[in-house]
């Protein structure tokens, strides 16, 4: 069988239509497809006819018409019959290998494109529900094509399939095949205005700090949705609010939009349950519909930096993907990206034993538990994309907030000295969390390479690719199929073990109260598989600071701090790494959370003009 998730498909202007395609104040479209999902295609391989469809459960559509359906096709059809037959069943059976409906199936036309089949006898949906698909049958000159349209988000109603070969028998296909069709479903009997509010989860936040929440807003009626009107509820404030959509959710039953709105600043630390309700779609008054999430107030609400680690080497001609992706991550956000790269089978290639599960390179994983690639990260278009994956990864909570001091011990620069506070958010009287070290090289090259190694040249087998189309890639793209004379960075030299540091971080651990830990690197130790030293320039290191969850093994915060001269310079380092040449200090608050009119001696914490916050050391 055969998903193909990367070629795009191309609507025709045109598709067969049965009877008139205007929609009706009281017609809308139901299903799994509304017309703006990322689309794809299936199939076995085979030279076989397929019946495929999705189960109308939903209680909501009792009484509604199923009036016809809408097939996005696709549009290189060779080896498909240029019929198809549409139905509607109350249950799903083959006889003699053919699908057999038990309400109505109707033949039409089909030349590709979108095609929208509306049946000569609509049905009024039960409580029972109603399967609704179409099928397709392979000509003679068909070969292994992959005719189905299909979008990915699996549900198990969203897709049940029957092949002539490959299937034999009808099933629920979504989890195995990690997709669900893509169709449209005509209903008649849809009220307008109608919609319901879906809670966006729990939200951190920092005591007397305002805070952006996002909510989803789900169309349950014919026309779309351009505003709403809603009120909420947290710790004794109360609110109307009416949002203008920017994007307005589609005039589809199940589409959904986001809302976004400031929840009050809280004055004190502690959980407290957030209430909205929906009160106007365009205006009009909605039936109720509401949800309550909590709101968790913290005195310190840590900073959350995901750890993205790369596993790369000169000789995989697909790597260069990744050196570009960290070389770009790198460029958007500095310090605030935590990236490193482990190489293996070159002169960089610092350990074989790796932290991660990793099938083959190159690969990806973030917070050593979640794989994805370190350029198009969990959309592979051939975009770069991995700035997205990170992002979201970054919306974890992180249960404490990390500040690092790495300097060289002394002027023989043999050794750097690691100082790291550690702020919980919470107490703990069962910390499960403890810390672990990385230490990184920049700058490294062929030219830099005293012992005169093999194995630079990056090998390329993007040398004249079309399908990684950026700027960021042409150097790779418009290059052989070796490049040289590349500059390596992120590169692991160092670490503090594969795994966390046991009794880095003490068992019982008390909100605002920093935990402090040192460590100690030998660099005489960062040495590559041959024994040669790794690193060129001590002057472009990099310690990265882990926090572990000892339970699952997952990082939960990481920190990148520069390696400085001594450790006077490396104090100065921690309160200038923090701060924003576009931002000045705005708030300023002790570590217990009182505010503060000017900073004090000692830890304070800083709040930027732009939102950031962070601690600085006064001495």
């Amino acid at each position: 069988m055969k998903i193909n998730t990367l070629h795009k498909i191309a609507f025709t202007a045109f598709g067969l239509v049965l009877g008139a395609v205007s929609v009706s104040a009281q017609e809308a479209t139901y299903g799994p497809y509304d017309g703006s999902q990322k689309l794809s295609y299936f199939g076995t391989g085979k030279k076989e006819n397929y019946d495929v469809a999705i189960h109308l459960t939903n209680s909501a559509l009792v009484g509604k018409t199923v009036k016809g359906i809408v097939i996005p096709m696709n549009s290189d059809i060779t080896g498909i019959d240029s019929t198809a037959v549409a139905f509607m069943s109350k249950t799903l059976t083959i006889k003699n290998k053919v699908n057999v409906p038990d309400i109505e199936s109707d033949t039409a036309s089909i030349s590709g494109g979108k095609v929208t089949i509306r049946f000569k006898q609509p049905y009024t949906i039960t409580s029972d529900g109603v399967y609704v698909g179409y099928s397709l049958s392979l000509n003679a000159k068909s070969t292994a094509v992959i005719p189905v349209v299909v979008a990915n988000n699996p549900d198990d109603d969203n897709l049940y399939m029957h092949t002539t070969s490959t299937y034999r028998k009808w099933g629920s296909r979504a989890s195995t095949l990690g997709c669900e069709l893509a169709l449209e479903v005509l209903l008649d009997g849809i009220e307008p205005d109608v919609a319901t509010v879906v809670s966006g989860g729990d939200v951190n936040t920092q005591i007397n700090l305002s805070k952006d929440y996002t909510f989803s807003v789900k169309n349950g009626g014919s026309t779309a949705i351009s505003s709403v009107d809603f009120s909420y509820s947290l710790a004794g404030v109360s609110n109307n609010v009416h949002a203008d959509l920017a994007d307005p959710v589609k005039a589809h039953v199940g589409s959904t939009g986001s809302v976004s709105f400031a929840i009050p600043a809280v004055a004190d630390a502690g959980t407290y349950p957030l209430t909205v309700s929906l009160l106007k779609v365009n205006g009009k008054d909605v039936a109720p519909s509401s949800f309550t999430s909590n709101v968790n107030v913290y005195k310190l609400l840590p900073t959350k930096r995901a750890l993205l680690e790369e596993y790369t080497g000169t000789w995989c001609g697909y790597c260069p993907r990744g050196f570009v992706g960290l070389e770009h991550m790198n460029e958007l956000y500095g310090n605030d990206f935590v990236g490193v790269s482990y190489h293996n089978g070159d002169p960089m290639e610092f350990t074989a034993d790796f932290p991660n599960n990793v099938p083959g390179f190159p690969d990806a994983w973030i917070d050593r538990y979640y794989e994805t690639d370190a350029y198009c990260g969990d959309n592979y278009d051939g975009h770069f994309n991995i700035d997205k994956t990170y992002a979201e990864c970054n919306k974890q909570f992180a249960p404490a907030d990390l500040v690092t001091r790495a300097y060289f011990t002394d002027a023989t620069q043999s050794s750097v000295e690691v100082k790291t506070s550690v702020t919980f958010a919470s107490d703990n009287s069962d910390n499960p969390y403890q810390l672990a070290y990385i230490l990184t090289a920049d700058g490294l090259s062929e030219a830099g390479d005293t012992a005169h190694q093999s194995s630079w040249d990056q090998s390329n087998y993007y040398s004249g690719e079309t399908t990684f189309p950026d700027d960021d890639m042409k150097e790779f793209v418009n290059g052989g199929s070796k490049i040289s004379g590349l500059t390596f960075n992120f590169v692991v030299c160092g670490w503090s073990g594969k795994s966390y540091i046991d009794g880095s971080l003490p068992s019982s651990v008390v909100a605002m109260q920093p935990v402090n830990y040192t460590y100690t690197f030998d660099l005489a130790q960062s040495l590559n598989a041959s024994g040669n030293a790794i690193i060129q320039d001590k002057s472009k290191l990099h310690v990265v600071t882990l926090l572990i969850d000892t339970t699952t093994g997952h990082v939960v915060n990481a920190l990148k701090s520069n390696v400085y001269s001594d450790e006077a310079a490396g104090i100065k380092g921690v309160n200038d790494a923090n701060a924003d040449a576009t931002a000045v200090a705005r708030e300023y608050y002790s570590i217990d959370g009182k505010r503060l009119c000017q900073p004090q001696k000692g830890l304070n914490i800083v709040r930027l003009s732009n939102g950031k916050t962070f601690k600085v050391v006064v001495k």
